[in-house]
Order: C-alpha cells, then sequence, then structure tokens
C-alpha cells in the first residue's frame, strides 16, 4: 500500500519472512489479482486522486506515482478508468 513507487514483491516476501512464490499466489488467491495488478491499480488510483486534489500537470502526475513513460500511463488510464486523465479531471 505505501511502497507503490518502487517496492517489489520480493522486498515485501523478504520483510515478512514468507517465501516469493508462496506470498504471490496467496495474494493472487485472496485478491484474485497478480501484485503487478494491484501495484498498477494503486498507482492509478493515487493519479486520479492528484489529478481530481490538485492542478498539477498529467505528466507530473503520471511520473509522481511511477510511470515514466507518459504515453504508457495514458494507455493504462484509459484501459481502467474509460476516459483520459484530462477527461477524468474535467469528469469527475
Amino acid at each position: 500500500e505505501t511502497n507503490y513507487l518502487n517496492g517489489s514483491l520480493t522486498e515485501a516476501a523478504k520483510e515478512l519472512h514468507y517465501d516469493l512464490s508462496w506470498l504471490s499466489r496467496e495474494m493472487q488467491r485472496k485478491t484474485g489479482k497478480t501484485y503487478t495488478q494491484l501495484v498498477q491499480e494503486k498507482r492509478l488510483s493515487q493519479a486520479a486522486f492528484l489529478l481530481k486534489n490538485t492542478s498539477r500537470r498529467v505528466d507530473d502526475i503520471s511520473l509522481a506515482v511511477g510511470y515514466e513513460n507518459i504515453s504508457y500511463f495514458h494507455r493504462k488510464f484509459y484501459a481502467y478508468y474509460g476516459m483520459s486523465p484530462r477527461n477524468y479531471r474535467i469528469n469527475k
């Protein structure tokens, strides 16, 4: 939840003293999603929050939530929310 920018499943497994494979399977079993999907949802959720509650530029928000490739961020945001980040800011 708090290390979505650069945390890894390997680091989480070490910190929690769990086997990496077990933790991965358990996360997917309990949430129905992979670690990568969960991190991506958190990043997009944080981006949506920043879009609605700040006047920061979309490109700056993209970088702030961990997307170095701006066009990739736009594609992922659109796939998740069904609209561009700019339209999300205007319509939500």
